[in-house]
């Protein structure tokens, strides 16, 4: 359960800070682009205002469609695998492979790219949760939970993206027609008695021969004073041959703490 709270502390953090509304000039399917069975490896580097540096590899699968109360719904798994990097370029795992697997609703994905490049769990209706080898545990209402955290840490959120225009890039898995959209702004919140005051500015570039879009990725933060860099981009991606690695039947998570528990309160 202390796994499970640090990770959600942590997407917490991450959807305060990329929590984003779209240029009304900004669009893009995700059904149609991603297929299920569709899949995208890509790789986020972080370095902090000393120069450490650490390493995110996410691997995005559509996995699954299921009908929920009447309507469409999409299983989306996210595995992430995080390495620290020595000043000599070598890596170190850094905790165990965290898989997260949600199903989203299909209104979600449609137009707004926001959902699903920044802030998905926010969206599910349920959450399945894998820490390393341990059993998966599942949530509902995960987005509920990541609302009422938000006001817990009273976090004010000011984020707008617009659209650069058109542009071929060429990462790891290749040269990619993609569409480069920028995103500027704050956030003011209290996590764990501290406040932090971000400022951010992030590009992305998008594609829809990609599934899930992501192609390229390069964001600068300023947290109360302290200065970070993000780099990201596609190692690989397919349009079939995803599946779960979440196999065991998850068991329901036990009663969540109070969010006061939850954040020191």
């Amino acid at each position: 359960m202390k796994n499970l709270t640090q990770h959600f502390l942590t997407l917490c953090l991450l959807v305060a800070v990329n929590t984003s509304s779209f240029a009304s000039d900004v669009s893009f399917d995700f059904i149609s682009s991603s297929p299920v069975g569709s899949w995208q490896l890509r790789e986020q580097i972080d370095t902090d205002h000393k120069g450490r540096q650490t390493a995110m590899l996410m691997r995005t699968s559509m996995i699954a469609k299921e009908d929920r109360n009447g309507k469409p719904h999409y299983w989306i798994e996210v595995g992430m695998d995080s390495f620290k990097i020595s000043k000599k370029g070598k890596r170190k795992a850094n905790g165990k492979r965290l898989v997260m697997k949600s199903l989203v609703p299909e209104s979600t994905l449609i137009g707004d790219p926001a959902n699903v490049l920044t802030n998905l769990v926010a969206f599910s209706v349920e959450t399945i949760m894998q820490n390393g080898d341990s059993k998966p545990m599942r949530m509902t209402n995960a987005g509920g939970f990541m609302d009422g955290a938000m006001k817990m840490m009273n976090a004010e959120i000011k984020y707008d993206f617009q659209s650069q225009g058109n542009e071929s890039v060429t990462v790891q898995a290749g040269q990619i027609d993609t569409h480069k959209i920028r995103g500027t702004g704050s956030v003011d919140m209290k996590l764990l008695f501290k406040k932090l005051h971000i400022d951010s500015d992030t590009t992305i570039w998008i594609s829809d021969e990609v599934p899930f879009g992501t192609v390229k990725m390069h964001g600068t933060a300023v947290t109360n004073g302290k200065s970070s860099e993000q780099l990201g981009e596609l190692l690989e991606y397919s349009a079939s041959g995803a599946v779960s690695e979440i196999t065991q039947a998850p068991e329901d998570m036990p009663v969540i703490p109070k969010l006061g528990e939850l954040f020191g309160g």
